[in-house]
């Protein structure tokens, strides 16, 4: 009885530990040189509010927060994945010139709330919710229904 009361707990264990994540409240200067460089190159006039270290089994990144409500997120190295602002004014040379020219010229009146990285490309997400595809040269692919 005693070894399968142990086998049980022994399996529950390793059966949860994957799911757990730990994320940790950092400051600022914790965060790798990349990240700091990056938000020193296109949000030095910008504060800090949070900056979270995310850990798991499957992912190590950074979340970064702001006190205009840009949030930002970094992988490990502390290259940028995603920044979000939602009034749709994204802060300078941080969306690609070709991709920035295309929002322009088909999408004048509209502003970009979110850009991601992705395998492919970018991902771009304007005020009016539509979601633009475009490659790593910021050539333009498609809308993402």
């Amino acid at each position: 009885m005693r070894k399968l009361l142990l086998s049980v707990l022994a399996v529950a264990t390793l059966a949860t530990t994957p799911t757990m994540a730990e994320n940790i409240s950092i400051p600022a200067h914790k965060l790798p040189q990349e990240a700091q460089k990056f938000l020193s190159d296109h949000f030095s006039q910008n504060k800090v509010v949070s900056a979270m270290h995310d850990r798991d089994i499957t992912d190590n990144d950074y979340t970064v927060i702001l006190d205009n409500g840009t949030k930002i997120e970094f992988d490990a190295a502390g290259k940028w994945e995603s920044v979000k602002n939602n009034n749709g004014k994204m802060a300078a040379g941080v969306v690609p010139l070709a991709i920035q020219g295309y929002i322009t010229e088909h999408y004048p009146s509209l502003g970009i709330e979110k850009i991601e990285r992705k395998r492919y490309g970018y991902e771009v997400e304007l005020t009016n919710d539509i979601d633009l595809k475009f490659d790593s040269k910021g050539k333009f692919v498609g809308i993402d229904d």
